[in-house]
């Protein structure tokens, strides 16, 4: 849960000498006495803010929080200590379980999926539903290891803007080898270690934008003959009678570029979670054109009372 402080509700009072100084990261830092108006969420098609004393699709455990935050945040401002951001200032709670509301950034936080467990920043994306992620993921696995109509079994994963590894993590015992690529440099490291901490060996990422994955020429493991997990393969070596490409792009969906490389990569299946289901549409209509059929749609109703959804598409290869 992220609240915005606006720039446009500061209102200094009066304070005598006031002092400025720099801090190393370049941020000015006043003893100037202020108050702050909303603390809460932009209105839908305003800039206006809208006060959020209390959430109600939250948990429990951040509304306890985001009470004593916003107390702190203000007092902060009476007393001079909060900074004056040049665009507004974004207030971080992350629930990380057993009563624990983390609302720094870089502190490390862990969460567990089904039987993995994953550790990012509290402030890197990570799905924050905790009730619906599990359904999410089992259903991404089910589309994602399901023979094709031929009868072929799925045997290679690619997870584009793959994040912290959620999804390739959580195929990862359905198939030979799996890579994720994401742009976020931290979030591979971030994705590299949760491999590790769950003992997991046929996933590789790579940090790249997706558009880079299919032409890639760094080699990632996967299981040879006689399983073992350290044989080299590239991407575009990967049998694509076999191949899935799981896609989980940003609120803009996938670029022009990416889509033209999958379609001349021609994966067996794609299965496609959206945050929009506008640009979701958009991106299906390329697919359809270029020789795949509409298997399924799965929408998830993450935030309740909101127009906010994700939505699983699933697409198989007609030819």
């Amino acid at each position: 849960m992220s609240l915005r402080v606006s720039h446009h509700h500061y209102r200094h009072q009066q304070s005598r000498a006031p002092i400025r100084k720099k801090r190393r990261s370049g941020e000015a830092v006043t003893n100037k006495s202020c108050e702050i108006g909303p603390i809460g969420f932009k209105e839908k098609a305003s800039r206006r803010l809208v006060d959020v004393p209390y959430c109600h699709i939250a948990t429990p455990d951040i509304n306890t929080a985001l009470s004593k935050v916003r107390e702190e945040t203000r007092d902060k401002a009476v007393q001079g200590k909060l900074k004056k951001p040049a665009k507004g200032a974004t207030l971080l709670l992350r629930d990380a379980g057993d009563g624990l509301v983390e609302t720094n950034h870089v502190a490390y936080v862990n969460t567990t999926v089904k039987d993995l467990t994953f550790r990012f920043q509290a402030g890197n994306f990570f799905q924050n539903n905790p009730f619906m992620l599990p359904k999410m993921v089992d259903l991404v696995v089910d589309a994602a290891t399901i023979k094709s109509s031929s009868g072929e079994a799925m045997t290679h994963l690619i997870d584009c803007y793959c994040g912290s590894g959620l999804f390739a993590l959580g195929c990862s015992s359905s198939f030979d080898v799996c890579v994720g690529i994401e742009v976020n440099d931290k979030a591979v490291q971030e994705a590299r270690a949760n491999a590790e901490l769950n003992g997991i060996k046929n996933c590789d990422f790579v940090s790249a934008s997706a558009e880079a994955i299919f032409l890639s020429k760094d080699p990632v493991k996967g299981k040879g003959v006689e399983g073992d997990c350290d044989v080299p393969l590239l991407v575009k070596d990967f049998p694509r009678e076999s191949t899935v490409v799981v896609v989980d792009p940003p609120r803009k969906g996938c670029s022009e570029e990416f889509l033209e490389q999958l379609d001349e990569y021609k994966p067996q299946r794609v299965v496609y979670m959206s945050c929009d289901p506008a640009t979701q549409a958009r991106d299906a209509k390329f697919l359809v054109a270029h020789g795949y059929d509409i298997v399924s749609v799965q929408p998830f109703d993450l935030f309740p009372q909101t127009r906010h959804i994700e939505c699983l598409a699933i697409f198989e290869r007609n030819y």
